[in-house]
């Protein structure tokens, strides 16, 4: 698909429309075990909890991959709109090597050292061990996500948003059809309960990677690499990296911060886990027609950008920006107001709802805000700008959300008196009888204050004249 022409809002949408119905699936993917490990009786909030805390986990080994494959679209769409074929090949062989790489290294980090990370999380004792097994499948399913991660980022370079959301759609249809089969049991299939989500995950998966390569070789063929050219060269290397490694870092930091407030999540026992893992899974659900968009604007602006159409590239933004801030401001309402009947969806547990109606009305509206930070993401990653997402979503969590987190709970401790005592008294006294909240609402102080970050660096204009 030609992103250097045609009307810029209607290229837009049916660009990132399909996008938009891959990451629907996949938050039907994660939302399905979510929802029945919620109907295991009296284990539910158990197993929910575990489910929840694999997230951050996951995203954090992932993360180094998912910062390569945000390089691999930049790249692969300059040259596309640059009609340079050969060195989208070489793209995509380096690409490969990327793959077989971080899936063997993040396999062996899982293996030997998966006991002390979860005490380090502070797993609490009575899903110690179910949270070992259940982490252990999903780790080897990982190779099969990266594959499935690279052909999306390969095929979005080129302009192709289609097939990689057949390959989400069968993917998550698998899971969809053989969870509750794996989990509750029928005919020949074993009850295996929140192992069994764990399988239907890894079978899914596997099957998802498979599809992606058939698409690889069907539809890209003339992209992809002969034996020749599967040779690391430095000076693409070197553009590779320089693009990756700050999404990378952005991706990986990001992913140790959350498995740092996991650890906060954790201090307050499985009912905070287990809203915490449904507001995280809801907050992605509300968040994927910003990142459709997002993902979309980064190929419109890359193949615009590397045609030398610098105007292009800034009219897809505003149009973007405010076809986002439209979906969301509605979607934030919705949320808003239906916070308790979400939570009940996936377990109708009083104190668990109790938690997750204040929750609902803080996170929808802190989602609106950071609907516009995925917009700057988009716009300054498909210009190769990676260095900039990596200062203002690096900071939007550690320097912003993790430290209000831990004053608004209460959990820093000070002097006893005095005016930092008074201080530090001041920020936590709204939030005592409920300290985990803080979770919430530095969500809306941190995301604004990224939102602000991202549109002052926008401004100066910098991201415009990077050069692959």
């Amino acid at each position: 698909m030609d992103l250097t022409q045609g009307p810029i809002l209607k290229t837009l949408i049916s660009l990132s429309l399909p996008i938009m119905l891959s990451n629907f699936m996949q938050t039907l993917y994660n939302l399905t075990d979510m929802f029945w490990l919620g109907k295991l009786g009296e284990s539910a909030r158990d197993a929910v909890a575990v489910v929840g805390m694999t997230f951050p986990l996951i995203f954090f080994f992932s993360s180094f991959g998912i910062g390569f494959a945000v390089a691999g679209t930049a790249l692969i769409a300059r040259f596309k709109g640059g009609d340079e074929v050969p060195r989208i090949r070489r793209v995509v062989a380096h690409l490969v090597w990327i793959v077989g790489f971080f899936s063997l290294l993040f396999i062996l980090m899982g293996t030997f050292f998966l006991e002390d990370i979860l005490k380090v999380l502070s797993t609490p004792p009575e899903i110690m061990g179910l949270a070992r097994q259940y982490i252990s499948v999903i780790l080897m399913g990982l190779p099969f996500m990266y594959l499935v991660v690279f052909f999306q980022s390969i095929a979005h370079g080129l302009g192709d948003t289609i097939h990689p959301m057949k390959v989400q759609i069968i993917s998550v249809m698998i899971n969809v059809v053989i969870d509750p089969l794996f989990i509750f049991g029928w005919g020949f299939f074993p009850a295996g309960g929140t192992l069994g989500a764990a399988y239907a995950t890894f079978l899914a998966r596997f099957v998802g990677a498979f599809m992606a390569l058939f698409y690889m070789v069907r539809v890209h063929r003339r992209h992809l690499p002969g034996k020749h050219e599967m040779f690391p060269e430095k000076r693409l290397m070197g553009q590779i990296l320089k693009i990756s490694i700050p999404a990378s870092l952005a991706q990986s930091m990001t992913s140790f911060g959350f498995l740092f407030l996991q650890g906060f999540v954790n201090s307050f026992g499985t009912v905070v886990i287990s809203i915490h893992s449904i507001g995280n899974r809801m907050t992605g659900f509300f968040m994927m027609p910003a990142m459709g968009i997002s993902n979309a604007l980064t190929a419109m602006v890359g193949q615009n950008l590397g045609a030398g159409n610098t105007r292009r590239a800034i009219k897809s933004f505003h149009r973007a920006t405010v076809l986002v801030m439209g979906i969301m401001g509605a979607g934030a309402l919705i949320i808003f107001n239906f916070g308790a009947y979400l939570t009940r969806f996936f377990i109708d547990d009083p104190a668990v709802v109790d938690i997750g109606v204040r929750m609902f009305k803080i996170t929808s509206v802190a989602s609106f805000i950071f609907g516009a930070v995925f917009m700057f993401i988009g716009l300054f990653n498909g210009a190769g700008k990676t260095g900039a997402v990596f200062l203002f979503n690096v900071s939007r969590l550690w320097l912003f959300r993790i430290p209000f987190v831990y004053l608004l709970s209460g959990r820093i401790s000070g002097p006893e008196t005095g005016w930092i005592a008074a201080l530090l008294d001041f920020l936590a006294r709204p939030l005592a009888s409920h300290p985990y909240d803080a979770l919430w609402w530095s969500m809306i102080i941190s995301n604004f204050l990224a939102a602000l970050w991202a549109f002052i660096l926008y401004k100066k204009g910098s991201w415009k004249h990077v050069r692959f």
